[in-house]
């Protein structure tokens, strides 16, 4: 019983081996663009459990490296880091979600978040702005509408999302236009001037 307990957790340890080789190279991914934190916090644990179910499977065994340490405790331990695993791995994966599909906020919202990220004032925001812009997809040719709080929901990272552009004395912003083209997800970039008018747009490219 106890022999087969061990070979059931070893094989434990393999998978979690495997997960662990997959969140290095999301590391060495993410590393170029300053987001591999989380993912190295996630590595760290998964080597933790990876350790603990060594610990036990040698226990099984019959092998205790560690006899100060009881089972229950280090079953006990394994435990509460697995709820922080599971908790670390559901923010990513809100996060990456919300990457890919947007957030769920309000225009009211939205446009402050704007405001703030080009520091300007929302009421001379609203001021300028038009409640929906359209520019043309150069893959499908359809016509992409779009708004100010569209692009904020559509890239929690606003800097990705709103670039803005300081040249000879005056100010563009560049926003990128997230739209499905057939079931691909693509993003127009679009030049907008100082007073929010459209100016010319790029090619677009996947995301």
């Amino acid at each position: 019983m106890l022999v087969r307990n061990a070979i059931i957790v070893i094989i434990g340890a393999g998978i979690l081996s495997f997960g662990l080789l997959y969140a290095y190279r999301i590391i060495k991914i993410l590393r170029n663009f300053g987001l591999a934190q989380p993912w190295i916090v996630l590595s760290t644990l998964i080597s933790f459990f990876f350790i603990g179910y060594l610990f036990i499977a040698l226990r099984f065994l019959g092998i205790d490296l560690m006899p100060s340490l009881s089972l229950e405790n280090l079953v006990t331990v394994i435990f509460f880091f697995g709820a922080v695993f599971v908790l670390v791995l559901a923010i990513l994966n809100r996060d990456l979600f919300a990457n890919i599909f947007g957030m769920v906020i309000s225009d009211s919202e939205a446009l402050s978040r704007f405001s703030e990220h080009i520091n300007l004032p929302v009421r001379l925001v609203l001021s300028m702005i038009k409640p929906k812009y359209s520019v043309a997809c150069d893959i499908c040719n359809r016509s992409v509408q779009y708004s100010i709080p569209d692009i904020v929901r559509a890239h929690p990272s606003l800097d990705r999302g709103v670039v803005v552009e300081k040249a000879m004395g005056g100010v563009n912003y560049q926003l990128f236009v997230r739209h499905y083209c057939g079931k691909e997800l693509r993003e127009i970039p679009v030049c907008h001037d100082s007073h929010f008018e459209y100016r010319s747009n790029r090619p677009s490219r996947p995301v």
